[in-house]
């Protein structure tokens, strides 16, 4: 997969992504942060799967129910203590503030008015990177929504496929 890669908050204004896209951001910005810190629990696995589904499905209240019966909710509810336990005392405060900023993005304007609340969100899930000396990278296919609609459009297998696959490559050659 050879194409332009886009950073981030640098050379991508995250206001230009569709809510769907921020919403990879924001998990990609989890990825990452647990990845620098050799994090790994199968509860972060789990919240970040959740949080990438967003991209296939066409069922938005559906989605956010489901998110409810992973162990990792964000909206300010603590990680349960096994996931606080894998991750150094340091870092808990600000993975806390991924998960609880990873999470508003994608349900901030689901049954409202359209607000600011997922870019704010999805910035701050950006700046908590950045603090960390980390970014995420993307390859520009993953970021290419040109519909209308504010949510995005529901991706297909085919990408979220593609996505995956990055995904993989992504955690055993640390391209992020």
């Amino acid at each position: 997969m050879e194409s332009r890669v886009e950073v981030i908050g640098k050379n991508m204004n995250i206001s230009d992504l569709k809510i769907r896209e921020q919403q990879l951001v924001g998990a990609l910005c989890i990825i990452s942060f647990c990845q620098k810190y050799e994090i790994y629990h199968e509860d972060i696995r789990d919240f970040i799967d959740h949080l990438l589904n967003i991209l296939i499905t066409d069922n938005l209240p559906d989605w956010e129910s489901k998110g409810l019966k992973v162990k990792i909710i964000g909206r300010g509810e603590p990680v349960p203590q096994s996931v606080e336990n894998s991750i150094p005392l340091k870092l808990r405060d600000d993975f806390q503030k991924l998960t609880d900023n990873a999470s508003e993005i994608g349900i901030a304007d689901m049954y409202g008015i359209d607000t600011t609340a997922p870019v704010l969100a999805t910035q701050q899930c950006v700046a908590i990177l950045a603090k960390h000396k980390t970014e995420v990278i993307l390859p520009q296919e993953f970021l290419n929504d040109t519909g209308k609609e504010r949510w995005g459009e529901v991706w297909n297998a085919e990408k979220f496929n593609d996505l995956k696959r990055y995904l993989e490559r992504y955690k055993q050659d640390k391209l992020i």
